[in-house]
């Protein structure tokens, strides 16, 4: 299953010339314009396992293939806790009221992982060029100190944006 989110937006706007105006400002040549519209795509991969239970203390890791097109460079993957922006369970994976000691990690390629409780929310990779089909594959990793039953589960927000006003 992948899911798919779709942005436009108007980015310029160019002014259309009649023909025959623009021949006589322009001694014959003629101007062409039209609007040019921003577009942003980002797909995610289902992951083939999630964070469920815990069966013994260790690094448990999973992994997103996310694919990006951008028309506004430069623009940047980001990850961000979806359930809540502050307090204690803040980036951590959580069942009811319990929460697992150590935070949520999230990381691209050979970055290093980053905690997703932090206050500003991890940049994963930043294309400083148009891209097309861009692809990045997060890692998210769990550190887990004793054996943990239950399901546990985070929301996270993966966001394609552009730093382009």
């Amino acid at each position: 299953m992948q899911l798919r989110t779709f942005i436009t937006t108007t980015s310029a706007v160019a002014a259309l010339v009649a023909p025959a105006a623009a021949q006589a400002q322009a001694g014959g040549d003629t101007g062409v314009g039209g609007d040019v519209h921003s577009f942003m795509e980002l797909s995610l991969t289902q992951p083939a396992q999630g964070f469920a239970a815990f069966a013994r203390a260790k690094s448990y890791e999973m992994s997103i293939v996310a694919r990006a097109t951008a028309t506004d460079a430069p623009s940047s993957l980001s990850i961000a806790d979806g359930d809540v922006v502050s307090g204690s369970k803040a980036g951590h994976l959580t069942i009811g009221a319990k929460r697992l000691s150590a935070p949520l990690e999230a990381a691209v390629g050979k970055g290093a992982f980053m905690p997703l409780g932090s206050s500003v929310d991890p940049l994963l990779v930043r294309w400083s060029s148009i891209t097309a089909r861009a692809t990045a594959t997060v890692k998210l990793r769990q550190r887990v100190t004793a054996k943990r039953t239950g399901s546990y589960r985070k929301l996270v927000l993966v966001t394609l944006s552009s730093e382009t006003p």
